[in-house]
């Protein structure tokens, strides 16, 4: 029980963000792109660069394939879903409500306190591959909705991940050694980021209405969801395990505890460009969340 007060404790003050987001949007004190912009061209990507140096290079290998494989893995139990009780669901959007993780934005509050900021590093490396997942692929489906094939891979180009990416393998390669002022800066944006991200995730709420929404299916999806998530990642790292041997066990515990994270709150803008399901996606977003903050100091108490 200790370990939960613990944890809610710490978490707290960062949870506190999603209702003051809910208020913010519902309120229309700013708009939304006032949060998103700054994370997505400037906060996020020079997390990436900072933490992409720090990082251990078999990590950067390692950590980022497994996440991608995870992501990609998802397709599969989003497809049975849309074959058997989601047929009314958009597909593109199924497949990116199961191998979208809200590893950023959810994950670095949550690994700050079970683990250390110092590990923070270590989720940076797993970010990656679910981001390079959501950027190429996921954004790829998106587009195909309503561009052709040659429209949407230029759009992938339009990405600010993706140069960050670039850029900072491009550094670890040429060991460039950063100044020591920056250390200092990405803690600050790390915080900035969690307390950005949560707010993000209580605005995207802010246009549900609870009445008469279909919890039975909201439930299916987030059960298999689950389920398959905890399976797929235990085969990974199992192969891991057998076939390199070469993560840490708090590496492998944080892999266990990402298989546990939210749908990603982006889910959501997918979900507006389709003009579809966009209350059901918030919703999913939402019941993902209170059962994250449920499991996974349940796990943590079993470190």
């Amino acid at each position: 029980m200790g370990i939960f007060i613990e944890f809610y404790t710490q978490i707290f003050p960062y949870l506190l963000a999603i209702p003051f987001g809910y208020w913010i949007q519902r309120k229309g004190i700013f708009p939304k792109s006032w949060l998103t912009n700054p994370l997505i061209y400037v906060l996020m990507p020079v997390l990436v660069i900072h933490h992409v140096l720090e990082a251990d290079p078999v990590k950067v290998t390692v950590l980022p394939v497994m996440a991608f494989a995870l992501a990609l893995a998802m397709v599969l139990p989003a497809l049975l879903a849309s074959k058997t009780f989601a047929q009314k669901y958009d597909v593109n959007l199924l497949k990116s409500s199961f191998s979208f993780f809200n590893v950023a934005f959810f994950g670095i509050p949550i690994v700050a306190v079970l683990f250390g900021k110092e590990s923070i590093t270590v989720l940076i490396c797993i970010y990656i591959g679910t981001a390079l997942y959501g950027d190429i692929v996921g954004y790829y489906q998106m587009a195909r909705s309503t561009n052709s094939r040659k429209a949407s891979i230029a759009k992938i180009f339009q990405v600010p991940f993706i140069y960050a990416f670039v850029l900072a393998v491009f550094l670890k390669l040429i060991s460039f050694e950063k100044p020591d002022f920056v250390s200092s800066i990405a803690d600050v944006f790390g915080v900035v980021v969690s307390f950005a991200g949560m707010m993000i995730i209580g605005s995207n709420l802010s246009n549900i209405k609870f009445k008469g929404l279909d919890w039975p299916f909201i439930s299916k999806l987030t059960v298999l969801r689950l389920f398959s998530a905890i399976g797929f990642m235990a085969v990974l790292m199992l192969a891991e395990y057998h076939f390199l041997d070469v993560l840490e066990l708090e590496d492998r515990k944080m892999l266990a505890v990402v298989a546990l994270f939210p749908v990603a709150a982006n889910v959501t803008v997918f979900a507006s460009f389709f003009g579809s399901e966009e209350e059901n996606s918030a919703l999913l977003v939402l019941v993902t969340l209170v059962v994250s903050l449920l499991l996974v100091p349940l796990l943590a108490s079993f470190f």
